[in-house]
């Protein structure tokens, strides 16, 4: 139904505009993140022209084959929404909150550690903590900050029986306001094999970072030489 090129231009535009940048395309979430199925289709129709066949099915493909569940359809009332990642304050409180594991972990640096160790874990660019269901996952998604994350353990049980919630985002992701520091101790390091495809993805993204510095850089070296 849609070529390699069209999935990866519409799976990042449905991502920026349920998490980060709705008004963009002039579409309006709501208190919990929901957004009109409509409105995402003409909102991409109208920025980018060379989408002019987008339908709403395109939209629910995208949904139904996305591995790591980052959305929620709701097909009755032409609804959807991101579960997590979102950079934009949204109620994320009606998740389901059953079937929370034991254990859950949350990759970190040598630099934050320490802090974290003080403060717990806060929400900070993404509005939510976001945890993982395994050591693995945490891993991965820390290399994609950094070449040799710290993995954190956080003792979920005991975090929602002392009243922090632990909210399920999808098979593998967790969210939660805050998790206090005496739920958490450092992992026990283990050896983890990262999947080509991931590595490829993990090097796309520094060079984007760097590049997206450079570009910084050159703005600042500009600025400071009209200043003078």
């Amino acid at each position: 139904m849609l070529n390699d090129w069209e999935l990866v231009a519409l799976s990042r535009m449905l991502a920026g505009i349920l998490r980060h940048f709705p008004e963009k395309f002039g579409v309006r979430l709501d208190d919990h993140g929901w957004a009109n199925l409509y409105d995402i289709v003409k909102g991409i129709k109208r920025r980018h022209r060379r989408f002019g066949w987008l339908k709403i099915k395109h939209i629910e493909a995208i949904v139904l084959t996305d591995d790591k569940g980052r959305y929620q359809l709701d097909l009755e009332n032409r609804r959807i929404r991101a579960t997590y990642g979102h950079s934009i304050k949204v109620d994320l409180s009606d998740l389901p909150t059953e079937g929370i594991p034991e254990t859950l972990y949350y990759p970190t640096t040598e630099e934050e550690l320490e802090f974290i160790q003080e403060m717990g874990l806060k929400p900070g660019d993404r509005k939510w903590v976001h945890l993982s269901k395994n050591y693995e996952d945490a891993y991965i998604a820390g290399r994609h900050r950094v070449d040799d994350p710290i993995v954190l353990e956080i003792d979920a049980h005991a975090a929602v029986e002392a009243g922090y919630p632990i909210y399920v985002a999808s098979p593998k992701v967790f969210i939660s306001n805050e998790i206090p520091p005496e739920f958490i101790t450092v992992a026990e390091k283990r050896e983890v094999e990262v999947p080509e495809e991931e590595l490829k993805k993990i090097e796309e993204e520094k060079i984007r970072r760097e590049k997206k510095l450079q570009r910084e850089q050159e703005r600042m070296r500009r600025y400071g030489s009209t200043e003078d």
